[in-house]
């Protein structure tokens, strides 16, 4: 189910489904709750699932243009005090990632549980260069359309073994929904220094990638930061986990909270 919240910034848009222990799901740049759309039925078996729409994403409000990642966590938590949700257990896959990090180091109270699927991590000297790298800044809106190839093929590359066309479809979809939006969350994660923060996660940490995720490379050093972590891949995934290998993706994030082990 669809539901709106009110929060100080506007409405933020998020789907429902499902009883239990709680489970939020953070979604990537660009996409919205949509993308864990195969996920939630699976994952409302054993759980209250929670999927929201970041600010600037799907049809929730759109954040002024300085908004951090620090803010988008804060949003978060009041969020979870409208639905009256004290504990949770988070799901973020890549730009969500960061901010279910962000949510873990500044409130270790309200987190129970982290996965962490293709988490973004960068070194000091590469956040800088992608701060002035204009090709994560925005798209060009061009009349002759161009840019609508240009969309479709950087999903392509993002995409695992077996490329999904309707799934593709779907991934513009959303994508365009957004792509006119004033707020771009790439620049907050860029001015965003993670390792600090990771250094202090407390809680059990499940770091997921799919073997052909852009940060599939990433695993090593993040887990390095996180004391109580570990890792796991799944084959075959590239950048769109959810909707690639969505009952893989489902089945680690149950068997995790159900059992971290760690």
């Amino acid at each position: 189910m669809k539901y709106y919240a009110t929060i100080g910034e506007g409405q933020v848009h998020y789907q429902r489904e499902g009883s239990g222990e709680p489970l939020l799901l953070l979604h990537q740049t660009r996409m919205s709750s949509e993308e864990y759309s195969e996920m939630i039925p699976i994952l409302a078996k054993t759980h209250q699932v929670v999927a929201i729409d970041l600010l600037g994403h799907g049809n929730s409000v759109t954040p002024p243009s300085d908004y951090t990642i620090e803010d988008h966590a804060r949003v978060i938590t009041y969020f979870l005090d409208i639905l009256g949700v004290e504990k949770v257990s988070i799901v973020g896959h890549h730009v969500g990632a960061r901010i279910a990090v962000e949510l873990a180091a500044t409130w270790p109270e309200r987190v129970n549980k982290l996965v962490l699927s293709g988490c973004p991590w960068y070194t000091e000297e590469q956040r800088r260069a992608l701060e002035s790298d204009w090709k994560y800044h925005r798209w060009e809106i061009t009349e002759d359309s161009s840019f609508l190839t240009e969309l479709w093929e950087a999903d392509k590359r993002l995409w695992g073994s077996n490329i999904d066309a309707k799934a593709l479809c779907k991934i513009l979809g959303i994508s365009l929904q957004n792509l006119s939006s004033s707020y771009n969350i790439h620049e907050a994660v860029f001015k965003h220094d993670i390792d600090p923060r990771l250094r202090i996660v407390k809680c059990p940490t499940l770091l997921l990638s799919g073997s052909e995720d852009v940060f599939y490379d990433k695993l090593e050093p993040i887990s390095r930061l996180i004391p109580r972590s570990r890792t796991q891949v799944i084959d075959g995934a590239g950048g769109y986990i959810c909707l690639e290998k969505p009952k893989e993706f489902a089945r680690a994030i149950v068997d995790f909270v159900g059992n971290p082990g760690i």
